[in-house]
């Protein structure tokens, strides 16, 4: 009888006795998987659409920052041990190709439920964290907005500062932008300051070269 082939799970950690706790707590549950542990996503290249893919953000970083794509890698891919941050740029990682997110202190636990998730095809993010996004895709729409998602997941921008930087592309002053969000003058100046910080620019001008540097990177991807 030909013998069925094994599903192929990677955990990608640069804590290798954390990777191994995972894969000995996974091991019991999914006899039919093949567990591989890697401390980088270097070999990580044209993988089989069966192929899961656990990253490690906690030791590794944010994938995004780091350029990882799922859509050009292959693979379903699980973010672990992330922050509650990155639950408010949701849109920018599904648009990345991610297939979910699990927050600390709760990975160990809920890993055997997302993996069987994701292997039926559907996504695991946390109802609060699909609801943002909806209501955030609802409301806008367009390239602009779906690179703003990207670059939102990549610098881990929460919503507010999400919304304050699309308005910054509009060229909108911290007074206009203070008035149509109902925020003080003051704390506007603290998410463009914080925005800025986490960007790594110096300038408004230099925010609307991340926007065009984001969207020409989504061209070149469907092209």
């Amino acid at each position: 009888m030909k013998s069925l082939k094994r599903q192929t799970v990677f955990i990608v950690s640069g804590n290798t006795p954390w990777a191994e706790v995972a894969v000995a707590s996974l091991a019991t549950t999914f006899e039919c998987y093949s567990f591989k542990i890697e401390t980088s996503v270097e070999r990580l290249w044209e993988l089989p659409q069966d192929t899961l893919v656990v990253f490690d953000k906690s030791s590794l970083g944010n994938p995004s920052s780091l350029c990882i794509s799922p859509s050009e890698r292959g693979g379903k891919w699980l973010i672990v041990n992330g922050d509650s941050i990155d639950e408010q740029s949701v849109a920018g990682t599904i648009a990345l190709g991610f297939s979910g997110l699990i927050i600390l202190p709760f990975t160990l636990e809920m890993l055997p439920r997302a993996l069987r998730t994701i292997v039926s095809g559907q996504l695991w993010f946390s109802r609060e964290a699909m609801s943002q996004t909806l209501k955030h895709l609802v409301s806008s729409a367009g390239t602009t907005h779906h690179s703003v998602n990207i670059l939102g997941a990549k610098y881990t921008l929460s919503c507010r500062e999400q919304q304050v930087f699309l308005h910054l592309l509009h060229g909108k002053s911290n007074k206009d932008i203070a008035s149509q969000l109902h925020l003080s003058l003051s704390t506007v100046k603290c998410h463009v300051s914080s925005i800025l910080l986490k960007t790594g620019k110096r300038s408004r001008s230099q925010i609307n070269m991340l926007l065009m540097d984001a969207e020409n990177n989504s061209q070149t991807r469907v092209n």
